[in-house]
């Protein structure tokens, strides 16, 4: 899951942010991406949705980005 910076045009930046995976049964897999080495690091969430994770991914991110 990506979030976008910008004001909605071809300049704006990309900014990864997690993947996950539906595991089924209301279970899913979250990983925070980590841009020091392009890399997903694999996360977990006690109990939460896909929502709550992409929440997460994006305080972890967004919290003091500026534009």
């Amino acid at each position: 899951m990506d979030a976008w910076a910008g004001v909605g045009d071809e300049n704006d930046e990309q900014i990864r942010l997690c993947r996950i995976e539906y595991l089924g049964d209301d279970t899913w897999a979250f990983a925070i991406y980590d841009p020091a080495g392009e890399t997903y690091t694999d996360a977990r969430l006690a109990t939460g949705t896909a929502t709550d994770a992409y929440d997460t991914a994006a305080l972890v991110h967004l919290t003091d980005y500026q534009t």
